[in-house]
């Protein structure tokens, strides 16, 4: 009998790392498409992955939503607002439409509390870290591959439009891909120094995530980038030696790139970038559009404002900004508030801002032991959504409530390896 119940633990453990993998890999298919429907497949993989892993963690729903109780409470809270607001909005159906695409994060933030809260500890933890690095290592690799072959089929099939020469590898946009990596770079550096990952390990990621940073050209993922290495010098994973290091490498990777130079200002300089001294014939540099200027979020955070006060409570209704209001500032759907809790007040109202408010408060207070692993990858996702809004793109969202979720379930026993 005992065996029994060892190997049957043993394919739970199985099924559950398989479902987390699928997870992560539905992550990446908004783009394609139900048959005939324009629906994207993920919508119904992740919860029904997510579904698996509650599944085989049943045994233990009392005591999950024992701990998480007050979590599961101000989530629900959150979400059924989210309805409120949405049904009373303008544009009903619009968002309608936003809030039911966001409740697979209900599922998928749900499955990841069973996931970090079971029997299988630390050696399971550290598998699903190396997994969440070594997919950040891919997306790095296609990103790669869309540098040099931009119009290769697998971007049509994967891709969101294209932001080239800014790559955005399979995610929505570069600014998503360039805070990836910039957090993954900090993962692997933190994983590494709790002896988790291998140096030649480290090697790999500091070489594919330093030059995918250079390659998103995205300025809110270089400020993010160096805001991690200045939490991992507080932390103590690396010292100002390796920092000097590790920026330097990074800026001589911008200063390489046509488009990342000219994103610092030198396009015009007959040095720079690096690549020139290499070539008789510079490549141009087809300049990003005014729109993705740091000066563009003044005339978004000023729509929202202005939208806010005629609808201060209730909002505008999930999804709305984007679809209705950006639109009337730069003429193209798809521009958030570019701002996390701006986005929530505009769309969500003074109502909405507070109970979001409320959520982020009570994952803080659940936070007992401040682990870097969790806690600078958290910080970083945050720092990143002060100028931007990600939360529509699925990778970048699942990751984030993975290590929301692995922060809440944080222990003791999984510390730092000296």
């Amino acid at each position: 009998m005992l065996n029994f119940i060892q190997k049957s633990l043993s394919n739970n453990k199985f099924m559950i790392n398989i479902f987390f993998l699928l997870i992560l890999f539905s992550s990446l298919l908004g783009r394609i498409k139900f048959p005939g429907i324009n629906i994207g497949i993920h919508y119904l993989l992740l919860p029904a992955f997510s579904f698996g892993i509650i599944s085989l963690s049943l045994k233990d729903t009392v005591q999950i939503i024992k701990k998480n109780k007050t979590i599961l409470i101000s989530l629900s809270i959150l979400y059924l607002w989210m309805w409120v607001s949405s049904l009373v909005s303008q544009f009903p159906n619009t968002a309608i439409t936003y809030t039911i695409k966001y409740s697979t994060y209900f599922i998928i933030f749900s499955s990841f509390l069973f996931l970090t809260y079971g029997k299988f500890k630390t050696s399971s933890l550290i598998f699903y870290y190396r997994s969440i690095l070594y997919l950040l290592q891919i997306i790095a690799v296609f990103g790669f591959l869309e540098a040099l072959v931009p119009n290769h089929w697998i971007f049509e099939l994967l891709k969101f439009p294209s932001f080239y020469p800014q790559i955005g590898s399979i995610m929505q946009n570069p600014n998503q891909f360039g805070v990836i990596m910039s957090i993954g770079l900090c993962l692997s550096l933190i994983l590494e120094k709790q002896k988790n990952i291998s140096e030649i390990e480290l090697y790999i990621s500091e070489f594919l995530f330093l030059t995918s940073l250079a390659f998103s050209a995205s300025r809110n993922s270089w400020l993010i980038f160096i805001f991690g290495i200045i939490l991992l010098l507080i932390y103590k994973i690396i010292n100002v030696k390796k920092m000097i290091i590790i920026i330097s490498l990074w800026f001589l990777c911008i200063i390489s790139i046509p488009v990342s130079t000219y994103r610092i200002g030198l396009g015009d300089s007959k040095i720079f970038p690096l690549i020139n001294l290499f070539l008789p014939n510079p490549s141009d540099i087809v300049l990003p559009s005014p729109v993705g200027t740091a000066l563009s979020r003044f005339a978004l955070w000023q729509a929202a404002i202005i939208e806010t006060i005629k609808r201060p409570i209730t909002g505008i209704g999930v999804g709305v900004f984007a679809e209705h209001i950006g639109v009337k500032v730069f003429g193209v759907k798809g521009f958030h508030a570019h701002n996390i809790f701006l986005n929530v007040l505009v769309e969500q109202g003074v109502t909405g801002l507070l109970i979001f408010t409320n959520f982020l408060l009570q994952i803080a207070s659940k936070v007992k032991y401040a682990n870097p692993v969790t806690i600078v990858p958290i910080m970083m996702f945050l720092a990143s959504q002060m100028p931007d809004f990600f939360v529509e793109d699925y990778t970048f969202t699942t990751i984030e409530f993975y290590f929301l979720a692995a922060a809440i379930n944080s222990r003791k026993d999984f510390v730092m390896q000296e």
